[in-house]
């Protein structure tokens, strides 16, 4: 362990050290436990009340469709398979819900403040506890802990990851080495940019490397220092050369066994099942030659090499498009769209994340001008946050705020700093019987608490659907249609083979949206389609989430586009249930009103008014 890195080299020069207020860590682990309980309660309370949010509806419909066929096949589209095998075990136990497809994301979110145990070797027990409480209740990270995107998966597996290297480095046992190669593999198969984390490490690395050799204190130059320890590690090898290679044949074979679970578990995830890509296309058919299951893998060593080859290939494809996408700037160009969206970004950091901000660039300042020493760790974190404030906002081809949650995370660690510094004043205030700078110090704190709790209670739990809450993307239906979408899956659990739901769009010619319309243009294209997206007369994408909600309780969806046909059928075969859109000037508003009810909701952040019409015969029978 180097000196800088140790938490006592922290203090500001010339002061006298800091005692820790607890006895001993034992105390921290229970404390940081005990955080760690309540931020899992604060992601599991209500933690299905939200309607679907586009993407969620999108990724849970896709794994409805592996737990009925499965066949799987990885897609950048869907992000990493890590989810959707997860939910795929866990829909056929806890039933296929919001609820359910959320519980992942809750769970790992919610043991993200845990992480912070990982570094109490080189932070002070007060930051770490500090830094728990941070990744507890930070308004960003717990509103996208209750969402079903990979963002805090492939957030938490990481930092969770580079914890354990820094353990490893700590302690030299070999089981965090293992754990950091388990997480690094979670975190890949989360979400592609996993690969950005491994860059962003390599720049701090470079960064940390910079400033050591930078005007170093013992050394006439950075170069000087470079030949010491070069010189060092030779003298050590001459020394003790039997030592010295026993060492490294015992870390090389645990390194190249961490590495074979690293890479079996990235086999596990992203490997195909079942028919994979031809399975999830229209209309499903049998495996394309070639193509070996993960299972099927096993069958024989020569399967075995051709499922690798397979995986990797697909995957390898996959992940180059993503990256291509990632830099798309669209018709305004990079420079116009990267404005906007690091405006965004800013502006979600200071209205939701303002202490976790304010007390990082604190935390930062203090570490690296007021310490004898800057802990490596610190400055390392620090970086890594900056420049991911700099960089997601130009990797992105569409804002969305679980970007932040990237920045967030490891800037928890100079945020822990700022904070605990606050701690520290007031604690040598009361050292010094200094009541005012005990007070002073306790309104910092409770304020600090005060305004999280401010702003994360209305933005996660009240307003989480309004689009005057900037954590909210606009894909997030504002309405609330949650009894309608009930009363659908009443109407599918009793009707039979018949229709359930009608989708009505009845705009012809100029007057037909293609970004609007829930309907084909096209009858004639009611019954094909790339992929195995039902109902199969919808415009898929535009129509989300509820082609989640129609799958997940097996409702029959047919589409109409002509209103004398919808007029006919409301007379003399009226389905359950009938949805319009308030934009399509066809809709026979007065026919539909002499049987039926309908109800209103916007189904995006804003606009996109959609009405649901329950006929009068299903109102009857719920009563």
């Amino acid at each position: 362990m180097a000196a800088s890195d140790s938490p006592e080299s922290s203090t500001p020069s010339g002061e006298r050290s800091l005692p820790d207020w607890a006895p001993d860590s034992d105390d921290v682990v229970l404390l940081v436990a005990g955080i760690t309980l309540l931020a899992l309660l604060a992601r599991l309370v209500l933690l299905g009340d939200r309607i679907a949010h586009w993407d969620e509806g999108r990724v849970a419909y896709w794994i409805v469709h592996y737990q009925e066929t499965g066949s799987f096949a990885y897609r950048r589209i869907i992000h990493g398979p890590f989810i959707q095998h997860v939910n795929r075990w866990l829909f056929p136990i806890w039933g296929a819900n919001d609820f359910t497809m959320r519980v992942p994301v809750a769970v790992v979110g919610g043991l993200l403040p845990l992480s912070a145990l990982l570094f109490r070797e080189h932070l002070r027990r007060v930051e770490v506890v500090a830094m728990a409480l941070f990744l507890s209740f930070n308004p960003v990270l717990l509103y996208y802990s209750r969402f079903m995107r990979s963002d805090v998966l492939v957030a938490a597996f990481m930092f969770a990851a580079f914890g354990f290297f820094v353990r490893f480095y700590d302690t030299r046992r070999t089981r965090y080495l293992y754990a950091a190669a388990a997480f690094v593999a979670f975190g890949f198969a989360s979400k592609e940019n996993a690969a950005v984390y491994v860059l962003t490490w390599l720049g701090a690395a470079g960064l940390l490397a910079d400033q050591a050799l930078y005007r170093p204190r013992n050394h006439a130059s950075g170069y000087d220092l470079l030949r010491s320890k070069a010189r060092g590690v030779r003298d050590r090898f001459d020394s003790s050369r039997d030592e010295v290679l026993s060492f490294v044949l015992h870390y090389a074979s645990d390194t190249a066994w961490a590495l074979i679970l690293l890479f079996g578990l990235l086999l596990f995830f992203y490997a195909p099942r079942g028919a994979g890509m031809e399975g999830i296309t229209y209309p499903p058919a049998a495996a394309a030659e070639g193509t070996v299951g993960f299972w099927q893998g096993f069958a024989s060593p020569s399967n075995f090499v051709d499922m690798v080859q397979a995986t990797w290939n697909h995957s390898a494809e996959e992940f180059g498009t993503w990256f291509e996408r990632s830099t798309e700037a669209g018709d305004e160009g990079l420079a116009a769209v990267y404005v906007d969206f690091f405006d965004q970004f800013v502006q979600v950091m200071i209205q939701k994340a303002a202490p976790l901000t304010a007390f990082a660039i604190f935390g930062f300042v203090l570490e690296r001008y007021g310490a004898e020493r800057s802990r490596n760790l610190v400055m390392f974190a620090a970086y890594c946050g900056f420049v991911s404030v700099l960089g997601y906002p130009l990797g992105t081809d569409i804002f969305g705020a679980w970007l932040v949650v990237h920045a967030l995370v490891p800037l928890s660690i100079p945020a822990a700093v700022g904070l605990a510094r606050i701690f520290d004043w007031g604690y040598e205030a009361f050292v010094l019987d200094d009541s005012v700078g005990v007070a002073i110090a306790a309104v910092l704190l409770l304020l600090v608490g005060a305004q999280v709790a401010a702003v994360a209670v209305p933005a996660v739990y009240v307003n989480d659907q309004s689009d005057d809450n900037n954590l909210v993307q606009y894909a997030q239906p504002g309405g609330d249609p949650r009894a309608e979408l009930q009363t659908i899956g009443a109407v599918a659990d009793r009707e039979g083979n018949g229709t359930d739901v009608l989708l009505y769009y009845g705009e012809q010619g100029d007057a037909y949206d293609d970004n609007l319309a829930f309907v084909k243009d096209d009858p004639n294209d009611w019954d094909s389609s790339s992929l195995d997206t039902r109902p199969l007369c919808a415009r898929w994408y535009n129509s989300l989430p509820f082609p989640w909600y129609f799958a997940k309780d097996d409702v029959q969806v047919n589409c109409s586009r002509e209103r004398a046909q919808l007029e006919s059928r409301i007379q003399s075969n009226p389905p359950p249930v009938i949805i319009t859109q308030d934009d399509d000037t066809t809709v026979p508003t007065g026919a539909l009103e002499s049987s039926y009810t309908g109800t209103t909701y916007e189904m995006r952040a804003w606009g996109k008014e959609t009405t649901f019409w329950i006929h009068e015969d299903v109102q009857t029978e719920g009563e």
